[in-house]
């Protein structure tokens, strides 16, 4: 820990003249490890460190970075200075009065006139309700600390506030080439919006692992999209089992390291993605997802994080994303993207579904290339993708 990035200038890597603003303008890089990183030379320094989630969609990140940098503190028993401590701060930026809570206990923070805070996929698109206000909250913490440490990554540049300094993360850190290729044409598309990837100067030991793919076609499947088909949950369950899953041993090359439930993220951009829904007494009104019945019928043990789950029951939800952020409790989770963003897994399966809010009006080639970007970029090592074949008068008809 408190290592500096090697492609950080020399500007970035002095601390001593506050403030020091930093923005990754990238996605799904390895910009969270940054923060780590930079968070374990804060405590080293012997400086507290807050971490602050303004959003559902940053719990996980904002759980794993706190997790990670505390266990970065007690892996290191002789440290040169008393070393800081972490604070994990929860906010829903979706409440005007949040950003002043947020605030008030922030700058109750200050030491000797310094603040460290590590903001995590932070959104400052005036597209969203709470991205302005996480730009005020940027901007009353700089105005009123003037030694104030603030590192905020997962920022589109078209959205940077005046308060960041911009430095773009371009150096895919995590990811084999063979991964990279995949989402290749999801950055090459969105123009304006992220920037390419640049060459690190270290080639890549290998290739990666050849992209598994599995097919959403066949009399036993059913549905527009592999979220709703439980004849695709079963194939996945499959070929995980195949994969050495859960078996205490794994199947991928040159891995000596069981593959566990836990390593596992199942994926999908659908807003109908959901577990069973029960009622007070237990009984189910609506019924769980196509896929995550599929995956139960093969007996694999599943978390699920939904927006349905979230709507009917927002604390278990908000329970079962600290699981997750932590690996603590050894089962495949099957979400919507947004709430494991910043989080990464040696498994990733892309299971395309229809997000009714946000995809109305969009091709299946738009559609697609976003799942590449927020979804198939949190692999690191295996990666299995169901593909789903063109519209015709058979797929779009079956029920």
């Amino acid at each position: 820990m408190g290592v500096t990035p090697t492609h950080l200038s020399s500007s970035q890597r002095c601390h001593t003249h506050p403030p020091i603003f930093y923005c990754s303008d990238e996605k799904h890089q390895g910009k969270t490890v940054v923060l780590v990183l930079q968070g374990g030379r804060w405590l080293l320094q012997g400086h507290d460190v807050q971490v602050v989630s303004t959003h559902y969609n940053t719990r996980a990140a904002s759980r794993m970075i706190a997790g990670q940098l505390g266990m970065a503190l007690s892996a290191d028993p002789t440290p040169p200075l008393t070393p800081g401590t972490v604070v994990l701060h929860h906010y829903d930026f979706n409440r005007e009065a949040d950003v002043q809570q947020a605030v008030t206990n922030l700058l109750a923070r200050v030491k000797d006139g310094q603040l460290h805070v590590l903001l995590d996929e932070a959104l400052f698109s005036s597209s969203t309700e709470y991205g302005p206000r996480n730009t005020s909250l940027v901007a009353r913490l700089a105005e009123s600390v003037p030694g104030l440490h603030l590192w905020a990554a997962g920022v589109y540049h078209t959205d940077i506030p005046p308060s960041l300094r911009p430095e773009p993360l371009t150096v895919p850190l995590r990811y084999a080439p063979s991964v990279l290729r995949e989402v290749q044409p999801a950055v090459d598309k969105a123009t304006g919006q992220v920037h390419n990837y640049s060459d690190s100067g270290v080639p890549a030991p290998g290739d990666g692992l050849r992209v598994i793919r599995l097919s959403h076609h066949g009399n036993a499947h059913r549905g527009r999209w592999p979220v709703e088909c439980q004849q695709c949950g079963k194939e996945v369950a499959a070929k995980l089992r195949r994969l050495g899953v859960g078996s205490g041993g794994s199947s991928l090359p040159n891995s000596p390291t069981p593959l566990s439930y836990r390593d596992v993220f199942i994926i999908t951009r659908s807003s109908e993605l959901q577990d069973d829904i029960k009622d007070a007494a237990g009984q189910v009104t609506s019924r769980a997802s196509g896929v995550v019945r599929g995956l139960g019928d093969e007996g694999l043990p599943v978390c699920v994080l939904g927006e349905q789950d979230w709507r009917h029951n927002r604390a278990r939800v908000e329970r079962d994303v600290h699981d997750v952020a932590v690996a603590a409790t050894d089962r495949v989770t099957v979400t919507h993207y947004d709430y494991v963003q910043g989080l990464e897994r040696r498994v990733v399966v892309m299971v395309p579904g229809w997000d009714k809010e946000t995809d109305e009006g969009r091709s299946d080639e738009m559609i697609d290339l976003r799942d590449r970007l927020f979804a198939v970029s949190r692999c690191t090592t295996q990666l299995i993708m169901v593909d789903v074949p063109p519209v015709t008068t058979a797929t779009s008809t079956a029920t």
